[in-house]
């Protein structure tokens, strides 16, 4: 980073923006979040000014310190959004709502997140030196712990936004009773929704960024760095192939137990949705009341049944779409790997028939 402080003077604003959001939207002093905000950049401005003989500083890496600050603040924002939002919309907790201190916290929530993949693969292509490790930056997703808490700041503010839109257009009460009125399954599945489609969404700017080095600038591809670390360390070509297809499929575990996650949380809304039901009916029965005078709890006992079925249909259709994006990914990555595996023993049969290394091809394009 040749000139940081345009960049700190940037990470201190985004700071301060999002600690002064933080105590807003808990009803404590926007100036005190303002502050502590802009404390957690004082690391950083001692680093940068301080003399280089100061032992308290050397090693100092200001990018790693911006990735933590980041991470830090977003988990406290999805946190407070979820306290101050989610949960009195769904009428957990009796917390006044603070809309407008959500959607400032909302505004900042991707900006964090953004910071902290950029630097995180900064960092990563940089400190990436076995061939393992190169892998992985070309064919990992995001950090789970990040990706997790941004899908929770996002959901909140879906249901928040359902919610406002039900209270100026009511032909949507309908859609915003499914979400805030059947429980805390419905917001759980939009959070694993949301999850599921950051992953595939970062997993689908890696492929698209390889594919695109793969056909340009080849050193800028990790893959193409990293068969060069093997053909460095005389690795087998079958060793480094089968490490190439086992990170890319490392990656998908998640997503797959997401898309199993999602309709197993709408069958448990189903099972306690009818056991309410049941409940209810049970001990409308039991009264020994008239017909004539039933039908009122009648009505609140058959109720519940709104939950059993909207939250099954609510994490089958998530669940339809996050299958759909993920075969899609996965069978455009393999197409991208298929082709560098062919270049790869392309590559290695023709260095064993020729003695020329300039014979073999470069990775294939886009």
């Amino acid at each position: 980073m040749s000139n940081p402080l345009p960049w700190l003077a940037a990470l201190a604003l985004v700071c301060a923006v999002a600690g002064g959001s933080v105590t807003h939207a808990l009803n404590a002093s926007l100036w005190l979040g303002v502050a502590v905000g802009l404390g957690l950049t004082i690391p950083a401005w001692a680093a940068r000014f301080a003399p280089a003989s100061m032992p308290m500083f050397k090693g100092f890496d200001l990018e790693r310190w911006a990735e933590f600050t980041a991470l830090i603040l977003l988990v406290v924002i999805a946190a407070t959004m979820a306290v101050t939002g989610l949960f009195p919309v769904l009428a957990l907790v009796d917390v006044p709502m603070r809309i407008e201190s959500n959607l400032s916290m909302l505004l900042m929530a991707p900006v964090l997140y953004g910071t902290y993949i950029v630097l995180n693969r900064r960092g990563s292509t940089a400190r990436a030196s076995t061939i393992s490790e190169r892998l992985g930056v070309a064919l990992s997703g995001p950090p789970l712990v990040l990706s997790l808490v941004m899908a929770v700041a996002v959901a909140t503010g879906v249901v928040l936004a359902i919610d406002f839109v039900s209270l100026k257009v009511p032909a949507s009460e309908f859609l915003a009773a499914k979400f805030t009125q059947r429980g805390i399954i419905p917001p759980l599945t939009l959070v694993l929704f949301f999850w599921g489609l950051l992953l595939l969404g970062n997993k689908a700017w890696g492929v698209s960024r390889e594919r695109r080095m793969l056909g340009g600038v080849q050193d800028g591809s990790m893959l193409v760095r990293a068969h060069k670390g093997a053909l460095g360390e005389s690795m087998e070509i079958d060793g480094f192939v089968e490490m190439m297809w086992r990170k890319s499929a490392d990656f998908y575990v998640v997503p797959r137990y997401l898309n199993w996650a999602i309709p197993i949380l709408g069958f448990i809304g189903t099972v306690l949705g009818i056991s309410l039901a049941a409940d209810g009916i049970q001990n409308i029965i039991g009264s020994g009341r008239g017909l004539s005078d039933l039908s009122g709890d009648l009505g609140e006992a058959i109720a519940p049944l709104g939950i059993a079925f909207d939250t099954t249909l609510i994490a089958l259709s998530l669940s339809v779409v996050l299958t759909f994006l993920q075969i899609g990914l996965q069978r455009r990555e393999d197409n991208v790997l298929g082709d560098f595996e062919s270049w790869v023993r392309n590559g290695a049969s023709s260095s064993r028939r020729s003695a020329r290394s300039d014979d073999a091809k470069g990775p294939p394009g886009p």
